[in-house]
Order: structure tokens, then sequence, then C-alpha cells
């Protein structure tokens, strides 16, 4: 690639800098060569890219999604309870997961978003490495940078804590009861030594994608045993990648985890070997201040889901309280914000004005300054590129994005007004007028360079169309009529949960 400079009205070198007019940044090949005035760095250039009324940037990082393209709203899935909307995945068939995926990878491009973790899912195709691999090819394709989640999950299948699963089964139909116990086929590979396996095999084979990187994805305490737990986390520590664990994202989960782990889940897992520096929780959303303890004490990571979250029932995680703790947070979309889009810097805004209680005594909301934290160098740290993306400097990825300023400006902004509180309170994903990734331009003023937006769009469309029934059309009638007793088991299990007020 030609060394390319970049000529905004002002660039932000990181979150903890301020947005400097008269700058340029030269890119060459992968990385960014300098940053200096333009009449410094013209002639070094082959090529000049104006973006006035722009403000230059360190790229946005989704640190939790899932890479579906289309939302759960167009598929039919109403917004509900967790466990009642992963129920009724079972009225619809396996889509084409490159072309949802694909999908997925050039909204967020649109968005800003430059790298993306793509957190454990399992569609129960029966080939969970075909599943992977076709989600690598989807981000592959549109030049996303991505983190791709192997998953480990072994207990829980029905409902969970495991334990009460007999109990459940006992109040069900023979009908019903007879179907969930014939269903044994794993939706992630077999055991342990297959998932193993499988991660050996998934990072020799892509070694030479430096825009990819591995971590492991623990579906969450509730469904992973303490001895899948010890090998995957002694794993992750040996080949160097990352812990990514769905934890307390739901009233259930926390009552599950509660009785299983009355010392607390985060210091159990702490005494499994599984917290530490490369532990990411992600959703959060019922961490208790002793958890969130032991994570800054570990120097583990969150990725919050706070569009997500709501949408869910769930209300949000405490992004306020874990940040003044010192824990580093970043943000994700779970492919379902509030707007049902993946617009990354407004669902950042959303998880800076949670604060959780209305009182003097608890931290403030999130500045802005640590909500372009999250969106940066915070979801570097989660996706495993640390100190590699997030910011803009000599040697680093050239992952940025340019954004419009004109809705942070509005027609008018006052001089005593810090343009990037502006930029924070104001700015939309729809601002984004360029995208770059390892020093390609993707996206610029509405086109893909890489991608057919149309094609894209219509094979998504066809994939959620195939998929629309499952295989086993029986499978229709059971989920309507599973999802009354699950309903009615959760209910009961969180009946006496009492969990901090996180608006009082």
């Amino acid at each position: 690639m030609k060394p390319t400079l970049l000529c905004p009205e002002f660039v932000l070198r990181g979150h903890d800098s301020e947005p400097e007019p008269g700058l340029a940044v030269l890119v060459s090949g992968k990385h960014i060569a300098a940053i200096g005035a333009v009449s410094e760095l013209r002639a070094a250039a082959a090529e000049r890219i104006d973006l006035p009324g722009c403000m230059l940037m360190p790229g946005f990082v989704n640190a939790h999604q899932h890479g579906r393209g289309v939302s759960q709203i167009q598929l039919g899935y109403p917004d509900q309870r967790l466990e009642l909307w992963m129920a009724q995945r079972r009225s619809r068939g396996v889509p084409d997961i490159r072309a949802i995926g694909l999908l997925a990878a050039a909204e967020m491009l649109r968005n800003g978003v430059t790298c993306a973790v793509h957190a454990d899912l399992a569609y129960g195709s029966g080939d969970y490495e075909a599943e992977l691999r076709a989600c690598v090819a989807a981000y592959d394709e549109s030049g996303l940078r991505a983190c791709v989640a192997v998953g480990v999950c072994d207990q829980g299948a029905i409902v969970f804590p495991q334990a009460m699963e007999a109990e459940f089964l006992a109040g069900l139909p023979a009908h019903l009861r007879a179907r969930l116990r014939a269903e044994t086929e794993p939706p992630y590979a077999a055991d342990w030594a297959a998932t193993s396996g499988l991660m050996d095999r998934l990072m020799a084979d892509y070694a030479d994608r430096d825009r990819l990187s591995w971590c492991y994805g623990p579906s969450g305490p509730q469904w992973v045993t303490d001895e899948s737990f010890r090998l995957v986390a002694a794993d992750a520590r040996r080949r160097g990648i990352n812990l990514h664990i769905h934890a307390m994202e739901t009233v259930a989960q926390f009552e599950a985890c509660r009785r299983l782990y009355p010392e607390g889940m985060v210091r159990h897992l702490r005494g499994l070997g599984a917290v530490g520096p490369n532990t990411v929780f992600a959703h959060g959303v019922f961490l208790t201040d002793d958890d969130l303890d032991v994570i800054a004490e570990c120097g583990a990571r969150v990725a919050t889901n706070p569009g997500s979250n709501l949408r869910l029932c769930d209300g949000t995680a405490r992004v306020h309280e874990m940040m003044a703790r010192g824990i580093r947070v970043g943000v994700g979309s779970d492919n379902s914000t509030l707007m049902d889009d993946e617009d990354l810097l407004s669902e950042a805004r959303v998880a800076s004005r949670l604060v959780g209680r209305r009182n003097w005594e608890t931290p403030a909301r999130a500045s802005a300054r640590q909500t372009i934290e999250m969106l940066t160098t915070g979801g570097a740290a989660i996706a495993g590129f640390d100190g590699r993306i997030g910011r803009l400097a000599s040697g680093w990825c050239a992952d940025l994005v340019a954004l419009s300023l004109d809705t942070a400006r509005g027609v008018y902004l006052d001089a005593d007004m810090p343009l990037l509180e502006a930029v924070v309170a104001r700015s939309r994903g729809s601002d984004v007028r360029l995208t770059m990734v390892a020093g390609q331009v993707l996206y610029r003023d509405g086109h893909f360079t890489r991608i057919d937006l149309a094609r894209v769009r219509r094979d998504a469309a066809a994939a959620a169309r195939r998929a629309r029934l499952p295989d086993d059309a029986a499978d229709i009638a059971i989920t309507h009529e599973l999802k009354p007793y699950l309903a009615r088991f959760y209910s009961d299990l969180t009946r006496d949960t009492r969990f901090p007020d996180m608006l009082s």
C-alpha cells in the first residue's frame, strides 16, 4: 500500500489527549508512520485524503458481539428475558453464518468499529468448527479486525443450576421431558480434549492473519464445571490468550451463582485460576461489590453491553463503580443495542450515563475521556490487541476513524464547551466518514471498498428467510409449550432474590 496522508480538522491521539488542530497522520503499510504538520509530511505521501470538518481518532472496538448481522427483532425474537430468548432459538434453523456475519461486520465498519470480539455462540449445527470458520471467513472478507472466542459449556443445558435439572424435568409433561432428555448432542466441542484440539487447529491454520486473535469463551459459571474452568484457564495462560466469560448477565444467573458459590462467584473462579489480567467478564450486570473488588485486585476486565441488558430486562452494569476501582472496561453491542443497530458510539454514551445510585456519595458518571477509553484502549485490551490498537501513535496499527463534527457542533457550539464533551454527548455512528483497518480504507462516505453492500444484504436476507423454520417442524410447538415452564422455573428460582437497587 502506498503511503497515505490523512488531513482532518482535528487529530485525537487517544482518550487521554485533547483534539489537536492542524495535524495530519501519515500511514505507511499497516501502521502509522508519523503524526505532524501537513507541510512536514506531505512529501512522504503518495496519496492525500482531506477530511474537512472531521476529527481523526482511534477506531472503536466492539468488546462483545456475536456476528449477528440480522437483529433478533428482525428474526422474530421479541425482547424478553434472556432465558426465554435462548429457548426460542430452537424454533429457528441454523442460518448461513458467513452471510449474516459479513453483514454484521459491514454495519460495524459503517459505524466506526475497526475491531470486534466475537463471543462464543453455537448454533447447534452439529459442526461447531465449521461455524467458527464461517465467522472467521466473514471477518476476513470484510477486513474487520477480530478476536474470536472458542466456546466452552458442559452443564446446565436444560436449566441452571445443574442440580435443579431433575426437579425441572419432573414437572414437565412426559413428551416434553422425553424430548429434552433425547437432546444429547453438545453444541460446542464434545469435551475438553476436543476443545483444546480445536483451538490448536484454528491457531495453526490462521497463524498468518495478523488481524485475527483468539480467546476462550466459557459460557458462564452456571454453564461450566469447575474442572473445565481449571483446564481452560490453565490452557489460556499457556497460550497467552484471554478468557472471555459471560457472567452475571441476568438475575437468574446471579441467583444460581449465589447458590453455587457462597464465597462469591469471582472469588470462586479465582480459586480455580480463572481470574487474572487475561480474564474478561462480559455483561457483569449483577457483579457484587466483592466481585468488583476481586476483579480490580486481579487486573481483570469487564465488557459492558448496556442496550442489550436493558432490552432483556436485566438493568445495567455499574460501569462508574468499576472505573472508580480502576477496572478497565470496554463496551459491546451484543448485536442488540438500544436502537437495534451497531452504533457503538451511542451505546458507549448509554453506558456512561447510567449512574448506579442517585446520591452524592457514589462515583459520578463516566467522563468523556473514560467513554472514549471504553471505546478504544479498554476494548483493545479485551480483544487481545493491547498496545497495538486504540491510540494514534507512530508504530501503532493504523486502525482509525474519521468522525464528522457537524452533529456535535450543530448550529452553534459555545467556545467554552470542550469538543470531546460535545462529541461524546451528541455524535453518532452515522457521523463516521472514513474507517481504516490495518492501513486500508474499508469505508468512506457511504461506500465500502472491499465488499458489495447490496450483495451482502441480499445474502443475509436470504439466509434469514432460509433459517425461519427449524429442521424439525415439531420444535416450533415444543418451544411454545416449553417457555411457560421455563418462566415458572426461573421465577420461582429468583422469587426471594435481592440485589442492591441500582437506582436507589
